[in-house]
Order: C-alpha cells, then sequence, then structure tokens
C-alpha cells in the first residue's frame, strides 16, 4: 500500500486518516480471502504506513513568500504595485519589532521595562495586521487605477467619461498608500524604542525593523506623491503629498536612533 501523507496536526483531520485508512484496509484484506485476525493485520499496517508530517511554519512562510513574488513578478491576472510591496515590507517589519521586545519581556534583567515591552510587542502586532490588510487594499486601488486607465478614449464623451474614473480611482490609491505611510513610520519609532531599550541580544534585529519600516515608508510616501497631482482637489493633494513626507521624516529619525542603539556599547 502505498503511505498516505498527512499535513498538520489537527486531531479530527488525523483521526479521519487513520480509520480511512484502516477501514480500507481491513475490506480488501477480507476480498482476498483473509481471516479476521489477517485483516485486523492489515488494517493496523495500513495505519502505521499513514506518514504524519508536521507543520513546517519556514516552510508555509517560503510558500507566502514565493506567492507574492510571483504575484508582483507578473503570474497573477491582476499583479500589485508599489504600494502593496510597501505594505508588505511594513508589515515584516512590525513582526520583527514585535519578536525583539517579546524577546525583552520576561528576562529578570529587563524587569524595569517588561509592562512596556509588552505594549510594544502589542502595539507592533496591530500595525503588522494593518499592514497586511493595507496590502489587500493598495492592491485594489492600483487594480482600479489600471482599469481607468484602459477605459476607450476614441470620443470625446469617452475620453471625458475615462478622465472621470481616472479621477475618482485615485483618491483611494493615493489615501492606501499615504495609510501605508504613517503606519510604516509608526513601526519605525516603535523599533527605535525598542532597540533602545529592549534586548541588547536582539537590537540588530530592532534596527533592521527600523530601516525596512523607512524603506516602507518612503516608498509609499513615494507612490503619494506621484499620484496626488491627479486629484480634482490640487490644494487636498498638495496636503496629502506634505503630510506623506512628514511620515518620512517621522521613519528616518527613529532609523538613526535605532541605528545609533545598535553602535552604543553594551
Amino acid at each position: 500500500m502505498t503511505a498516505d501523507r498527512l499535513e498538520g496536526s489537527d486531531p479530527g483531520s488525523l483521526r479521519d486518516a487513520l480509520i480511512a485508512a484502516a477501514t480500507s484496509a481491513f475490506e480488501d484484506a477480507g476480498l482476498s480471502g483473509l481471516c479476521v485476525e489477517g485483516r485486523w493485520e492489515a488494517a493496523v499496517d495500513a495505519m502505521r504506513s499513514v506518514e504524519l508530517e508536521s507543520r513546517d511554519p519556514m516552510r508555509d512562510l517560503s510558500r507566502s513568500v514565493a506567492g507574492m513574488v510571483a504575484a508582483v513578478g507578473g503570474a497573477s491576472a491582476a499583479p500589485p504595485g508599489g504600494g502593496s510591496v510597501a505594505a508588505s515590507a511594513g508589515a515584516l517589519a512590525a513582526a520583527l519589532t514585535q519578536m525583539v521586545a517579546g524577546l525583552t519581556t520576561g528576562r529578570p534583567r529587563y524587569a524595569h521595562v517588561a509592562a512596556e515591552m509588552q505594549r510594544a510587542a502589542d502595539r507592533a502586532a496591530t500595525l503588522a495586521a494593518e499592514l497586511a490588510e493595507l496590502v489587500r487594499r493598495d492592491a485594489v486601488a492600483f487594480d482600479a487605477v489600471s482599469a481607468a486607465y484602459r477605459l476607450p478614449k476614441e470620443t470625446a464623451e469617452a475620453t471625458s467619461a475615462r478622465a472621470a474614473a481616472i479621477e475618482r480611482a485615485m483618491a483611494p490609491a493615493t489615501q492606501s498608500p499615504l495609510e501605508i505611510a504613517r503606519a510604516a513610520a509608526d513601526v519605525a519609532e516603535l523599533a527605535a524604542i525598542i532597540a533602545e531599550r529592549g534586548n541588547r541580544n536582539a537590537v540588530a534585529d530592532a534596527a533592521v525593523a527600523a530601516v525596512l519600516a523607512e524603506a516602507a515608508c518612503r516608498a509609499a510616501a513615494l507612490t503619494v506623491r506621484v499620484n496626488a497631482p491627479a486629484l480634482g482637489d490640487a490644494q487636498a493633494g498638495l496636503m496629502l503629498a506634505a503630510e506623506a513626507v512628514a511620515h518620512g521624516d517621522r521613519a528616518a529619525n527613529a532609523t538613526a536612533r535605532a541605528v545609533a542603539a545598535v553602535e552604543r556599547p553594551s
């Protein structure tokens, strides 16, 4: 009998797989003319042949990253754009920040900042979830802009309708990267605090989180600055672009602090 492979560790899935293997082997052995004892031996052997494969988080992560890379590279019908890529990087930076905060809490040496680090870990988790959702939102906005630009423009009416559709699509396509820039700057500032006050054995990871968050912030801010001029309200566009630049400055200042913490003597 060919060994079955069962992924995951869900008790229900395990039970069902074992029952199915045993039942099939018991029935097949009966058709072959084996006695009851022989049929039970076949059932037991079948259950033993079920190969259990434990869930490997790093393998799942590799698949997720590979899927994102393939989508961005054009393997999907509607690949995400720069905003989604920036949000993905920001979410990873937030997760790394959460990790370092978690490595600080519970350590006797850092008991004086344990409560602060727990709050930081919770905030980082919230930012990671927010940025992960912004990956989707920005992809939807990007797809809407692409669809608007593909509208026909052979006649004056079609050209006018196309221009109106582009303007409508540009509003969320500018707002979502602005939110990405804001969240990524928040991550950078959080990472800087953790680099300065958290576990010294993981300070470099906190600095990496800040650097990555700054890159995500600046990338998203650039998208805002590119899209803002296409908004119907020019003044509003200027304000959004200025806000995006301010977030980039926040992130840069935070990154400088985090890197300085790495270089500080222990």
